[in-house]
């Protein structure tokens, strides 16, 4: 519809020269006129464009508990694919339902493309520039930075769980443990030592604990462990065998012959309980309601007004001597065990 307007005299002398007026609808005020409906793109459904399944590719790069916390997630999710870091890629191949394993180290951004679904568990920059300018179906997981900061500093409440973080992210219902090999031995299973010294229990009471067991003893740790955990067998005796490598494979054998694992809240702890076995957990620094406990194990902790003191236990004691951890004492932990095999 075109219509004519009085138009001031121009130029021309001529009043309303013979020029079209603008479309109706082009007067109208913009809130009124037709709309064109978003443009969006279609729904991913179980097929990928070509017919095929989808594609999955999960997404952490470290540390060893987080790894072993996001099986819980993959078990659920059916066949992923998997980009970690070289050291622990044979843990990552463990995982239930992973089918390949991607290196950042060998792969880079190539383990990013021409995937249907990316789930990133770490969001972190190097997880960020992975997935930068791809066309894949992208969940990221939150990482609720600041109520974690704020945890140790204002004693806040706790974020949720690791695995509940990763179940949102990936929008699954996570199976319970074990998820891993389940274990069926008799051994006891000690990870003595951990990453941050304000973790580590003294190795006196787990040499304690271990003569109080008549069964097998088996000591895990890092190629660093090594020698102390090879003294601490020692005086244990001959039942005590020590697994301290760089890689996974014996570590997971080791762990399939236990029935009760005691360490503190460290990788190698959670993985133990990822794999069936009664964990009893020793927390100082850091809580059982900080995220990584959420297996139904056992707990032995003390209600210390300073803890949490910091988000993995990476800090000085402040007030030294970490009472948190060195007032956990052997009756308190042999009171959880099972009875000796």
């Amino acid at each position: 519809l075109w219509i004519h307007r009085p138009r001031p005299y121009g130029p021309s002398g001529v009043y309303g020269a013979h020029h079209p007026s603008p479309p109706l609808l082009s007067m109208l005020p913009k809130a009124v006129r037709p709309q064109s409906p978003p443009f969006s793109l279609p729904r991913r459904t179980g097929q990928c464009s070509t017919g095929g399944a989808v594609r999955t590719l999960i997404i952490r790069f470290s540390s060893l508990g987080d790894i072993v916390l996001s099986g819980a997630v993959t078990a659920a999710l059916g066949e992923v694919e998997y980009l970690t870091l070289e050291r622990y890629a044979e843990l990552a191949a463990a995982l239930p339902g992973v089918t390949k394993v991607w290196t950042w180290e060998r792969d880079g951004r190539t383990a990013t493309a021409n995937v249907d679904r990316l789930i990133d568990l770490h969001s972190s920059p190097r997880s960020r520039w992975a997935t930068a300018f791809r066309q894949a179906q992208l969940r990221r997981v939150k990482r609720h930075d600041i109520r974690r900061r704020a945890r140790p500093l204002l004693k806040a409440e706790p974020a949720p769980s690791v695995i509940a973080r990763y179940a949102e992210a990936a929008q699954v219902t996570p199976v319970q443990a074990p998820w891993m090999a389940q274990a069926d031995g008799d051994a006891l299973i000690l990870v003595p030592f951990a990453a941050h010294d304000t973790k580590i229990w003294p190795a006196d009471r787990y040499v304690s604990l271990a003569l109080q067991w008549r069964g097998p003893v088996t000591l895990l740790g890092g190629p660093e462990d090594s020698e102390a955990l090879c003294t601490m067998a020692s005086t244990i005796g001959p039942r005590a065998v020590v697994v301290a490598e760089a890689g996974f494979s014996k570590t997971l054998v080791a762990i399939r012959g236990g029935r009760v694992a005691v360490g503190g809240d460290t990788g190698l702890t959670h993985l133990a309980a990822a794999s069936g076995l009664k964990t009893i957990g020793l927390f100082g620094p850091t809580t059982s309601a900080d995220g990584f406990w959420t297996n139904g194990g056992v707990a032995v902790e003390n209600d210390l007004p300073c803890r949490p003191c910091s988000r993995h236990g990476e800090r000085a004691c402040r007030i030294g001597g970490t009472p948190c951890m060195s007032q956990i004492t052997v009756e308190a932990v042999l009171a959880h065990l099972p009875s000796n095999p």
